[in-house]
Order: C-alpha cells, then structure tokens, then sequence
C-alpha cells in the first residue's frame, strides 16, 4: 500500500493502537502523518533485499534492527 492510500484507508487511531503494542512511541507535527507510518505503508524489507541480492545488484551483509527513526 502507498502512503497516499494509508492517509485514506487508514485511520489514526488504529496506527497508533497498532504501533503501541509494539512497544513503537511515536510524535508527529499532524495526525494525517501518522497513517503514513502505518506498517502496511512499507514493503517487506526482506523481500527487497532479497529481490536486489538476486538480482546482483547489491549484496547481502548484515541485518540491523533500528532502535530510532527521526524524519524531518
């Protein structure tokens, strides 16, 4: 799903709902920006480095969990 489809399927609320049970804190200037942060927004990060891997255009070395994101 893309970000402009989240801000107009989604609502807020369950974002918020949804990222706090996975322990996800989150503050935004707008609650529009909430739904873009909604984890349906994302591709599967595996998926797309196995796709680049296979593909040579990259190569596979680690996995890193992120601990912050800031946006601005």
């Amino acid at each position: 799903m893309s970000r402009a489809a989240s801000r107009r399927t989604i609502g807020f609320e369950s974002v918020l709902e949804s990222l706090k049970q996975k322990g996800i804190s989150i503050r935004v200037a707008s609650p529009k920006l909430i739904m873009e942060e909604a984890p349906e927004s994302y591709k599967n990060v595996s998926d797309v480095v196995d796709t680049y891997h296979e593909a040579g255009i990259s190569r596979k070395a680690i996995k890193l969990r992120p601990i912050a994101v800031i946006k601005g």
